[in-house]
């Protein structure tokens, strides 16, 4: 996890940058969206090597300047401070400071920034006191307006990190002294009088969770945290020997969209009440000033810990306080705070709930660690019954992200039963036959889900590539014995006849392939696996004892596939089409190899896109033996794509010749075959990267989505040019000599614009050529089973 506070952790050039970024994503997986806010002390970005090793700061003079409009300042006066250099920069976190402070506070308050840079609320001060970027783009000077404090500071520095790119940045860059009036004592944070939190009531009067779980108190717990609803309120107490102590809420067990409480002291031994808000692994710090939903009762440092005791309304108005009437996961973690109070990183000290809690019933809280219990193991492996897991090298449910048993019971023929285990490390996990290896429809499966609570074995048969069928009622002969789900793991147990007598589900005594699944749950709806399920190699006879595996798969055809399509049509197809439609103007009468450099260049990405687009064609069919109706509209829409490709070089061999009575037909249909074909390659495009067996993440429709914009707007520039010259049919220009001789000259409009048209070449070819490297890199480099 990363901090964003100080909690868990018009023209072409715009164009340019946007293709310069698709390009460049390593750099935009940084931190995209701004620094963590545990920058705000030690100003350093937390950007590392592969290694997670950090980089260093660059040790020569930074290419960059800070200036400020005045060199003095009077309280509640704006300054105008500007951060410019010889070179682009890409992220900048910049506050002002008190040149002698011993602690380095953040002063005054940013009151106009531009659009590329947010607010930062750093420790101390306003909650606009520090500011930093917030996207990745280049940008070579940037100006800010800065309000000082209604207490002076004294004199103060303006101090910036400054980022070139990912891997190389300065620090301390810093104004020229701006001297103030004599820095006034100001008062950060709050102390109480001493007390002691304590475990006296837990799971009776009060809800518990502490570390380790039979401490006794604030005393000797490294975390505790305690709740109980009085009234319309939550009263909350949390100590940790930290320097901050915090808990969230949340519908999942993660940072994303998370509400959290923190208690932070500082190098003052003051502390501070808090409230974060988070998107993705990134948090910020919300205003608390005249918020009566979130007070604070009592708070101390003492004896090298923090102890608060807060209260908060249930419910709640105020933006981003989740409603507390209802379940949440509960997430707890401490650390170390910097001397202005500015939480770090909290490594290992993170724990949460591997239930949901109800904050209005008094318990005794596990984590999610402590919950999960070895309720399936892998001992008799091979011996008493067969076993398949996830990874190989797991030992039980514990561990494994998948697993299934399978254990003959009772007598050996048709009235002999099976006994399944099945647990994952998700919300649903199943075990499926088929009498195909890696084909879904006609998967009979058994699926054991938690539903709303209550974990259930059911029979499903799966006709499609949709959600699978649930056969109601449950057939009998299915027994559960134990189903549960527990620290994030769903486990089930039973037994089914081999042969069921109502005939819903297939004969086990015949051999099968097996289907390995598991996924998460849309409410109380089985949801789609997130990943391609795997299948066993061979048929597996289930009443017999044998070591299971499963079929390796193989993507690098998959990838040489989807990379080959991205190239044709993204690539040569865009180019080719737009050389033909819009500028043959733009070459005029110039030749290429015996044609004009127009049709030359047209005709030459056109073959190569039928050509490469049989070649990915074929390779795919050879991958997968089959038609792969798993796939949905995918490989219908590539077909089509096929066939209209192949059509249009068919079409130019039999075409009239320029001038005859026909040639129009030609050329309309010439021009909406190849224009359908397009537009049908993006749409397979897109459903082609939203396939499990793509391993694809948002990344990759990014991209695509960024390419449809980029043709948008060459498009609309085209229509500009159009409507632009319909509104003068030719222009006059002077053909030299003085005005007076009248000398001008006719241009014919077909001549207008040409350099225009040019430059949108250009551009376009750029483009186009930034996409297509984004996306065959992230398709060449997708991690199997990555989940959207």
């Amino acid at each position: 996890m990363k901090f964003k506070d100080e909690f868990w952790t018009h023209d072409q050039n715009d164009i340019m940058v946007t293709v310069i970024v698709l390009v460049q994503l390593s750099e935009l997986w940084a931190f995209p969206n701004g620094p963590p806010l545990s920058s705000c002390d030690s100003m350093f970005p937390y950007h590392t090597d592969a290694n997670k090793v950090p980089y260093k700061p660059q040790t020569g003079e930074a290419p960059y300047n800070i200036t400020v409009s005045k060199s003095s300042y009077i309280a509640g006066e704006n300054l105008t401070v500007t951060i410019s250099g010889s070179t682009t920069f890409k992220g900048f976190i910049l506050h002002a400071r008190g040149s002698d402070s011993s602690v380095a506070w953040p002063v005054g308050e940013f009151v106009q920034i531009p659009n590329v840079a947010q607010y930062l609320y750093c420790s101390g001060g306003e909650p606009k006191n520090t500011v930093a970027h917030n996207n990745p783009n280049s940008d070579g000077s940037l100006q800010f307006t800065w309000m000082a404090p209604a207490k002076s500071a004294g004199n103060i520095s303006f101090v910036a990190t400054i980022v070139h790119k990912y891997d190389t940045y300065w620090t301390n860059v810093a104004s020229s002294v701006v001297t103030g009036p004599p820095a006034e004592n100001v008062t950060r944070g709050v102390t109480t009088e001493s007390f002691q939190i304590d475990k006296t009531g837990c799971g009776k009067t009060k809800g518990c969770y502490s570390l380790p779980p039979k401490c006794t108190g604030s005393a000797d717990c490294s975390y505790l945290f305690t709740y109980k609803v009085d009234g319309g309120n939550a009263v909350i107490e949390m100590s940790a020997k930290q320097r901050w102590v915090a808990v969230g809420f949340n519908e999942q067990k993660l940072m994303d969209k998370m509400d959290s409480i923190m208690c932070v002291a500082m190098a003052t031994n003051l502390a501070e009440l808090r409230h974060y808000y988070s998107l993705g692994h990134s948090l910020f710090r919300q205003n608390l000033a005249g918020n009566s939903d979130l007070t604070i009762t009592t708070i101390v440092y003492e004896d090298g810990g923090i102890k608060c005791r807060v209260s908060r309304k249930l419910t709640s108005s105020e933006a981003h306080f989740r409603d507390l009437t209802k379940k949440w996961y509960l997430l707890f973690a401490h650390g170390a705070a910097s001397p202005s109070g500015s939480a770090q990183y909290h490594f290992t000290n993170r724990t949460f709930t591997g239930d949901m809690v109800d904050l209005s019933v008094p318990a005794t809280l596990v984590d999610e660690q402590s919950q999960t219990k070895e309720t399936i193991s892998k001992d008799g492996c091979g011996k008493t019954k067969s076993c398949y897991s996830e990874p190989e090298s797991c030992k039980s449910s514990r561990d494994c992200e998948y697993l299934v048993t399978l254990k003959p019971v009772g007598e050996k023929g048709e009235s002999g039963e099976v006994e399944i285990e099945i647990s994952a490390k998700k919300q649903w996990v199943a075990i499926g036959f088929n009498k195909e290896k890696m084909k879904m429809p006609g998967t009979d499966g058994l699926i054991c889900a938690d539903v709303s609570g209550q974990v259930s074995v059911d029979h499903f048969v799966v006709k499609g590539y949709d959600r699978p069928t649930k056969t109601t009622p449950r057939p009998a002969s299915i027994v559960k014995d134990l189903g549960e789900s527990r620290g994030g793991v769903v486990s089930c147990r039973f037994r089914r006849k081999l042969k069921d007598k109502d005939d819903k589900m297939v004969d086990l005594t015949e051999p099968w392939y097996l289907v390995y699944a598991s996924g998460y749950m849309s409410g109380d709806t089985i949801d789609k696996h997130p990943s391609t399920p795997r299948t066993s190699p061979q048929k597996v006879e289930v009443n017999k004892i044998e070591v299971l595996g499963a079929e390796k798969v193989d993507t690098g055809m998959i990838r040489a596939h989807g990379c080959l399509m991205v190239i044709a049509w993204v690539g040569f197809a865009s180019i080719g089409i737009f050389m033909a439609r819009y500028m043959k103007v733009a070459f005029g009468d110039k030749v290429l190899l015996g044609t004009k450099v127009w049709f030359t260049c047209h005709r030459s990405l056109m073959v190569l896109t039928v050509l490469v687009t049989i070649i990915a064609i074929i390779i795919i069919f050879v991958h997968a033996g089959r038609w792969t109706e798993e796939a949905g509209a995918h490989p219908i829409t590539g077909i089509i794509v096929l066939v209209l490709a192949v059509i249009q070089p068919i079409m130019a061999l039999f075409r009239p010749h320029p001038g005859e009575a026909n040639r129009y037909i030609f050329n309309w249909a010439h021009r909406g075959a190849g224009l359908s074909a397009l537009i049908l390659a993006v749409v397979t495009v897109f459903l082609g990267i939203r396939l499990p067996g793509a391993s694809l993440d948002d990344s990759a429709l990014y991209a695509m989505i960024a390419y449809c914009v980029g043709v948008a707007i060459v498009i609309m520039f085209e229509v500009f040019l159009s409507l632009k010259k319909n509104r003068s049919a030719a222009t006059f220009s002077s053909s030299g000599g003085d005005k007076g001789e009248g000398h001008v000259q006719l241009e014919p409009p077909r001549e207008q614009f040409v350099s225009a048209r040019q430059k949108m070449l250009g551009f376009l070819v750029l483009f186009v050529t930034g996409v297509v490297i984004a996306l065959v890199v992230l398709i060449a480099t997708a991690e199997e089973g990555h989940q959207h």
